[in-house]
């Protein structure tokens, strides 16, 4: 049906260039930005922001205090290295090698696989207290004390990580087909089938609200699943969006969509943002701000905190831009937080930002990469590129 009505959207607009939709004729977005810095209103911003805590894209302990970082090297790794953190054990997969790493005590224990051409791991979970790996072959492995060794083989090509449920795994194939498996038994199905849309590969997280659960397959292919028995739907979402948005096409996400009093928050990494109600079809506010994504936070009290190839914004819950930094960073990669302190992770290393002077306190040299992730455990925090895997302490 909403194809139709989107044939139908098609062929009036060209025909009589006005908008057809669900919301009323003088609708305007809350902010529309062209040339975000030139028409900014400077009496919105701010010189200093309490934001609050950060939950999105992962929650950040409130209690982390960390004043000195110490960098330490852990274990080297690849772009293609997966790393996970169960119990007092710390995963991490490297080509064909496992390697298990005790957080007390620093022993390291190495597992080889037999893994196939172009074979990679893109998993590690546990399940009945038993470490599994699954690799982009759909094979599943399980570390047994001092063996691994396979449970399933499913021959089905998947590039994304499985969604992993309790009892369950929900295979996305690069083809466009959906499986569950079942962790009791290995027992597999064909569920249901989604379009594919053209987008990058990223590794982005999922988010859930009241009801659904927002799944990216690629930058440009976003999937729903029921929250309560995880049944897969095609509810068009983000072709709603693009319809209704008075923004060019939203089409290469930086992260599956969050929700804040029940809207959920659109980044495309060109800089366009959209705060989007899919069940109202009420876009509450947008904006544009002409420069490119790279890492984003959101906070309870619901203050965005971008990082931009040139800058550090902060946007409130209404869609106003309250606080603007220029890093001049050449190589940016991505920001974390530790209470109200931003710190931006360069490729050079790591600067702890001042909001109040628009100055660095303090920088931790340390080469990086640009393909970085970030997880937090307890007081310690992990930064994994495409050569090592790094702890963050004091």
């Amino acid at each position: 049906m909403k194809k139709i009505k989107f044939i139908i959207f098609l062929l009036a607009i060209s025909s009589c260039n006005q908008y057809l939709g669900t919301v009323d004729p003088d609708y305007t977005p809350t902010n529309e930005v062209t040339e975000i810095f030139s028409d900014l209103d400077k009496s919105n911003l701010r010189s200093e922001v309490e934001f609050g805590h950060i939950i999105f894209p992962k929650a950040i302990n409130p209690s982390l205090n960390i004043n000195n970082l110490e960098i330490e090297k852990i274990i080297n790794t690849n772009k293609n290295s997966v790393v996970n953190f169960l119990d007092e054990k710390i995963i991490v997969s490297q080509d064909k090698f496992v390697y298990l790493i005790d957080k007390n005590s620093q022993n390291k224990f190495e597992y080889e696989l037999n893994l196939k051409r172009d074979e990679e791991i893109i998993s590690i979970f546990e399940f009945d207290e038993d470490i599994h790996l699954i690799t982009n072959r759909s094979r599943i492995f399980v570390i047994d004390d001092k063996d691994i060794y396979q449970l399933a083989d499913y021959d089905i090509f998947i590039s994304t990580t499985p969604i992993i449920l309790p009892k369950n795994l929900i295979f996305l194939s690069v083809f466009g087909d959906i499986y569950d498996v079942k962790l009791d038994d290995y027992s597999i199905i064909k569920k249901n089938s989604f379009v594919l849309k053209s987008g990058i590969s990223i590794k982005s997280n999922i988010f859930a609200d009241n009801t659904n659960l927002y799944v990216l397959f690629n930058s440009g292919t976003l999937l729903t699943f029921d929250k309560n028995n995880f049944e897969y739907f095609n509810n068009y979402i983000l072709e709603d969006l693009n319809i209704l948005t008075s923004l060019d096409e939203f089409s290469e996400l930086v992260d599956s969509p969050f929700t804040h009093n029940e809207y959920l928050y659109f980044l495309d990494r060109s800089g366009k943002i959209a705060v989007y109600n899919p069940n109202s079809s009420d876009i509450f506010w947008e904006l544009d701000t002409n420069d490119t994504i790279l890492s984003y936070l959101f906070s309870n009290d619901g203050y965005l905190i971008l990082m931009t190839l040139n800058k550090i914004l902060i946007i409130s819950d209404n869609g106003d831009i309250i606080y603007s930094y220029s890093h001049n960073k050449e190589s940016p990669i991505s920001i974390f937080n530790i209470q109200e302190n931003i710190y931006l992770i360069s490729e050079e290393g790591i600067s702890k930002l001042n909001l109040s002077s628009k100055r660095d306190d303090i920088f931790y040299k340390n080469k990086f990469t640009s393909n970085l992730e970030i997880f937090f455990q307890d007081q310690i925090i992990y930064l994994k590129d495409d050569k090592s895997l790094f702890k963050l302490s004091e």
